[in-house]
């Protein structure tokens, strides 16, 4: 047979300074297939160390033995023969022992197809059965498939890739594992899962399709078949947590204005998950609050590979690295310390980073606005709002003025020290509305640094029963002619609202995003609007 010339010459380099090479991996198998080689994939006796010798190299996977560089103009990919020990994470290998026998590097590899292993000299090694599997055009696991998902369930996606992207048969009870065990794709990043899925789908997306289906990828991954996932709209405000304490919703998919579905087709980099309690005589709004955040821990739990809860800027970005959706857990009524300063700090530890004075009742802190018969409330902050305010300063928890009275925005405006959220009020110059802010009340935002989180519930939007995304655009563009773009975000309520049409759940975002380019708001303008102003408020107040 004749040997590709780049491995030809690699391999007279390692002979001469006296280590072995093996061509391996997709490699070897598409060789031996016919196919044209784009990447290669070797493996050898030589240490990192004993290469640099001879070759110039990276050292960024050194403790694993691998690198990756540049040799005659193409990509190679080059690892020490190894044998590796109880897998961590799902992903890695606790211990890694560099051997010189192929075999035993042999049997770390997943499928028999891809632990073929050539010489300069042509002859080939096949330890599992490999050659006769290629021949026959079927997929076959190393050793047994179940201890071998567990150690990294991303093969799970591989075995169904190469199947597509080689038009190979999944042997009949490797199939069966895979179906049983899919769920343990939730056990790793979902970043990882994402890389696999797109090269499917840039082979052929309507057959990749059909096998995520076949093995159920779809449900226990459905977020992965629907989403562009570029991670950038944040959402002030809504109360699905409430709806979903009180039905039991599915998370991923349900029949609500959020779950995790609508918000990765929305393109969402952040949601803030309102604690809200409507206040009742002879029930604590303390332990309620409890209850509603051990919901929420629940379901930051049980779907851990596709979001986490922060409490940071920092873990908001770190979130993002990892292509993961971001939670905030705010509280939605003053009331739930109990007049009881010290519940502050209670409520900071267990995770809470954003709160409300009020909601539309009196309590010991501060006075609503009348919303039920749209008249302004007098009355400022109340001495023990004060403290509140000054504590939340100090501890890092945002301080939400929606829902509160004109007299109290002032007072926080007056007593806050850090940029405060009107997590989801709209302007009141546009719709005429106690729950929205004034344009003076908007210019000291702009002032204090803070933003305003637009409220898409129709009441407060217009008039106008029909579509009124363009009525939303007219408030944001209102608050942007005030001077005042770097004070604009989005503030749903969904799942506490009846919605406008057009904009029914999460997932319809883009279409607010298309009507704010067609009112002429430019891609950094819109940035502002959809994450960048509350980014830097967030950074600014929980670091």
């Amino acid at each position: 047979m004749k040997l590709p010339p780049i491995f030809i010459s690699l391999a007279d380099l390692f002979e001469k300074n006296g280590f072995d090479l093996y061509m391996v991996g997709g490699t070897t198998r598409d060789f031996l297939l016919g196919k044209e080689l784009v990447d290669f994939d070797f493996a050898t006796n030589a240490t990192i160390d004993e290469m640099k010798c001879f070759m110039e190299i990276s050292e960024n996977f050194k403790s694993i033995g691998s690198m990756t560089c540049k040799y005659q103009g193409s990509k190679i990919d080059i690892t020490t023969l190894r044998k590796e020990k109880e897998y961590i994470d799902y992903r890695h290998p606790s211990i890694v022992e560099f051997v010189n026998d192929p075999e035993i590097d042999s049997e770390r590899r997943d499928l028999t197809i891809n632990a073929l292993y050539l010489d300069n000299k042509g002859n080939l090694y096949d330890f599992h059965g490999g050659l006769n599997d290629l021949h026959n055009h079927i997929i076959k696991m190393i050793n047994d498939p179940l201890v071998r998902f567990n150690e990294d369930p991303l093969r799970l996606l591989r075995v169904i890739r190469f199947s597509l992207i080689l038009d190979f048969v999944i042997e009949d009870s490797l199939e069966q594992i895979i179906k049983e065990n899919v769920g343990l794709l939730k056990k790793i990043n979902y970043i990882k899962s994402r890389e696999e899925i797109d090269k499917m789908m840039k082979y052929n997306e309507n057959k990749a399709r059909n096998l995520l289906r076949k093995y159920h990828v779809d449900q226990v991954l459905p977020i992965v078949l629907n989403s562009k996932n570029p991670l950038n709209i944040i959402d002030l405000h809504c109360d699905t947590l409430t709806r979903n304490l009180k039905d039991d919703e599915n998370f991923l998919n349900s029949n609500l204005h959020i779950d995790l579905n609508k918000l990765y087709k929305g393109e969402y980099l952040l949601q803030c998950f309102a604690v809200f309690i409507y206040l009742k005589e002879g029930e604590s709004s303390f332990k309620k609050a409890n209850e509603y955040i051990d919901k929420f821990d629940y379901l930051m739990s049980e779907y851990s590979h596709l979001i986490s809860p922060i409490r940071s800027y920092k873990e908001l970005i770190d979130n993002k690295s990892k292509g993961k959706l971001s939670a905030l857990l705010s509280l939605e009524e003053g009331e739930i310390l109990e007049g009881n300063i010290d519940n502050i700090d209670y409520f900071y530890s267990r995770g809470v980073r954003m709160m409300t004075l009020t909601w539309n009742f009196e309590n010991s802190l501060a006075y609503p606005n009348d919303v039920m018969h749209n008249q302004i409330q007098n009355g400022g902050l109340k001495e023990l709002g004060i403290k509140a305010i000054k504590r939340m300063n100090e501890l890092g928890i945002i301080i939400d003025v929606s829902h509160l009275n004109d007299d109290g925005f002032y007072d926080v405006i007056k007593y806050s020290t850090k940029p405060i959220v009107a997590s989801h009020s709209n302007a009141r110059e546009v719709q005429n509305r106690v729950r929205n802010l004034t344009d003076d009340m908007i210019l000291l935002l702009h002032k204090n640094k803070g933003v305003m989180g637009i409220n898409y519930c129709p009441d407060f939007v217009s008039n106008n029963k029909g579509n009124q995304i363009k009525d939303l655009v007219k408030h944001i563009k209102h608050i942007k002619d005030l001077g005042c773009i770097d004070n604009i975000a989005l503030g749903s309520d969904f799942d506490g609202i009846p919605t406008p049409n057009g904009l029914n759940d999460a997932s319809k975002l883009p279409e607010l995003i298309n009507e704010l380019k067609n009112a002429g708001f430019s891609t950094n303008e819109i940035d502002k609007i959809t994450h960048k102003n509350f980014l830097r408020v967030l950074k600014n107040v929980c670091k």
